[in-house]
């Protein structure tokens, strides 16, 4: 069975590799918004066909053991109008009762079978269904955390490197003017002696 979900996933990683890189950065890439959003989208839609899927696997797994329950019947029934045919004499009516058990047991055996099978069957393709939806929400939710620990980080060093320039911007500023610095405490002075 070709996942859908896998596909999108395949899809998104094609379009982040082809992603340019992000100025000045090895690990960055600047994407558009809107696609990741279309690829999520996808993501949502298709989730629920693929359960679907799984549930009409399940459907005829409990259609096979409908139909194994009918014929183990039906192997009962029979039984038990040849046992009622051979009543009249009494080695065939031992030899009858000696089939029909035989039959019984087999019809069981057989039902039993087909119902573990069905069941086993049933239970592995639910929990492989479980497990594929787990393992794409994990690795959907390791993608976005990382994208946003990613976006903080580089925020936050990109507000402290500004700050860092505007504070030397201003130091380079006052010392274009340093005779002003040193005239003011003369002016201040000379104000005080008269």
């Amino acid at each position: 069975m070709d996942s859908q979900i896998f596909q999108v996933i395949d899809e998104m990683e094609e379009y982040v590799s082809n992603c340019k890189g992000k100025f000045m950065s090895s690990t960055e890439i600047v994407c558009n918004r809107d696609k990741m959003e279309e690829f999520l989208r996808d993501l949502r839609r298709k989730a629920p066909e693929e359960i679907d899927k799984c549930r009409k696997i399940i459907a005829r797994q409990e259609a096979i053991y409908s139909d194994a329950k009918t014929r183990a019947k039906k192997l009962l029934d029979d039984s038990v109008v040849q046992s009622d045919e051979l009543v009249s004499e009494n080695v065939i009516m031992r030899r009858a009762y000696e089939q029909a058990d035989e039959v019984i047991l087999m019809a069981k055996n057989q039902a039993q079978n087909i119902v573990d099978t069905a069941t086993a069957q049933a239970n592995e393709l639910r929990d492989a269904a479980t497990q594929y939806m787990e393992d794409v929400m994990v690795y959907l939710e390791n993608i976005f955390d990382s994208s946003s620990k990613q976006a903080t980080d580089h925020y936050t060093a990109l507000i402290n490197t500004l700050n860092t320039y505007a504070a030397n911007i201003r130091e380079d500023h006052k010392q274009l003017h340093p005779e002003e610095a040193q005239v003011a405490p003369i002016a201040e002075e000379s104000s005080e002696q008269e």
